[in-house]
């Protein structure tokens, strides 16, 4: 099974934000092998995480068997072309596209700069880089080491800060250069990824929270004939919205019945909600 891939996703679009220290032109998130439901952008460009619309109007961001970064072009999406030198691509619906560092891609009113980082085992749902803004206005890095990019220094820079020292991508082709400097070839796969089976949310009562080890204990309880497994990931729900609670993301450590222990990484105290959501495949 290929490991997900740490990703950073730059609004080329978007201004630099004059104080704030999370710099939403730049999204830090994770996509994952094509058999899960994970990292997604709509018709906009707009970065997604376990969207509960079709998949057939997105554009899915899924890692190949072969440990490669793939753009899926939903059947009913716009056109997006995917850029690299002096080349470019428009992806065709179905068709899998293989993105490398540096990548650009072009919607109708927005750019995105892709930035690859390497494997990771940790799962979280995309998120500004914290620092990002704070570097690009000349302040110094907060800590780790700095990782030099290919285009504009200084916005590579903020984002290098933030996410600290990633692990090259060597044999996957990062540099997105042959060994005569040219520009590689974008290359269109024909078969798509394993794309997950259809899906449904559920949503999980939450039945008890306490700080552990390595962050927020969740237990909770699941309808009937609701099937979870070790493993799997869930977003707790705010209780007054209904949408996901930013850094509630939960991943199941046990199953007993309908009873199951969950842990939350980026949550190390109890928080406001009452349900945890899970997406389960719709039979």
């Amino acid at each position: 099974m290929p490991h997900a891939l740490e990703i950073c996703i730059e609004d080329l679009d978007r201004p630099e934000p004059a104080t704030s220290e999370e710099d939403e032109r730049y999204i830090r998130c994770v996509a994952l092998s094509g058999d899960e439901p994970g990292l997604a952008l709509d018709r906009e460009g707009v970065v997604r995480w376990m969207p509960e619309g079709p998949a057939d109007r997105l554009y899915g961001l899924w890692v190949s068997d072969d440990q490669r970064l793939v753009l899926l072009r939903g059947e009913h999406v716009g056109p997006v072309i995917v850029e690299r030198g002096g080349r470019q691509v428009q992806a065709p619906p179905g068709k899998p596209v293989i993105l490398m560092d540096q990548d650009l891609l072009r919607f109708d009113e927005r750019r995105l700069r892709v930035h690859l980082h390497g494997e990771t085992e940790e799962i979280f749902e995309p998120e500004p880089v914290r620092g990002a803004g704070r570097a690009a206005r000349g302040a110094g890095p907060r800590s780790g080491a700095e990782r030099s990019a290919q285009h504009e220094i200084a916005r590579a820079a903020a984002a290098a800060v933030a996410l600290g020292a990633m692990v090259g991508l060597g044999g996957t082709g990062s540099a997105g250069a042959d060994t005569m400097g040219a520009p590689t070839p974008i290359e269109v796969r024909a078969r798509p990824p394993r794309v997950a089976p259809p899906q449904r949310a559920v949503n999980c009562s939450i039945t008890g929270m306490k700080p552990g080890a390595q962050g927020l204990v969740v237990s909770a309880s699941c309808p009937d004939g609701v099937t979870l497994t070790v493993g799997m990931f869930g977003q707790i729900v705010d209780p007054q919205s209904g949408a996901v609670l930013e850094h509630g993301m939960v991943k199941v450590q046990s199953v007993k019945g309908k009873k199951v222990v969950c842990q939350a990484t980026h949550l190390k105290q109890a928080v406001k909600a009452t349900s945890v959501r899970f997406h389960v495949r719709r039979y």
